[in-house]
């Protein structure tokens, strides 16, 4: 099983990442919650997502969309290759919670339009992992790779340029 995760998190590695677009518009699925679970709920000890879920995001997953709560900007894409990248940035360790960090924002994994999962994006010096929430409940927890942070400080850094323009 280990060996299947392992499989799933560096295949994407081969494809580029092509096809993503950045934009302002922050227009969402109206039938999803942007709003950020209390951290008092940080303190529970949550499991890693499962392989089989990942393995059917990996296939199915045809839209992600990623809001960013305090940015005046969102991402979308709908390319597979770039989905798939994407879904490699979610490490199969488990994070120490910490109730004194703050989500800097969510994406939604959505297949055929629908939210198959959401997860908060904990993205800081101290903190950087995903917190998976399905049904409004936190379900699962994961590490954000090495990659993942790499590529989320590369989108920052691109913000931050378009923002000084």
């Amino acid at each position: 099983m280990k060996l299947n995760f392992a499989i799933l998190i560096f295949i994407p590695f081969l494809f580029l990442s092509c096809g993503q677009s950045t934009g302002t518009t922050g227009e969402t699925n109206s039938n999803t919650s942007t709003t950020p679970v209390s951290a008092n709920q940080a303190t529970e000890k949550l499991p890693s997502i499962g392989i089989d879920l990942m393995q059917k995001l990996f296939d199915q997953c045809n839209y992600v969309d990623y809001l960013f709560y305090e940015s005046d900007f969102s991402m979308s894409m709908n390319n597979k290759q770039s989905i798939q990248q994407t879904l490699s940035h979610v490490s199969e360790q488990v994070p120490t919670l910490d109730p004194n960090c703050k989500s800097i924002g969510r994406v939604f994994y959505e297949i055929d339009g629908n939210t198959e999962i959401e997860a908060e994006i904990y993205f800081s010096n101290a903190c950087q992992y995903f917190v998976f929430i399905k049904d409004k409940k936190r379900v699962y927890a994961n590490n954000i790779t090495a990659d993942g942070v790499a590529h989320f400080n590369n989108i920052f850094s691109q913000a931050r340029k378009m923002g000084e323009q």
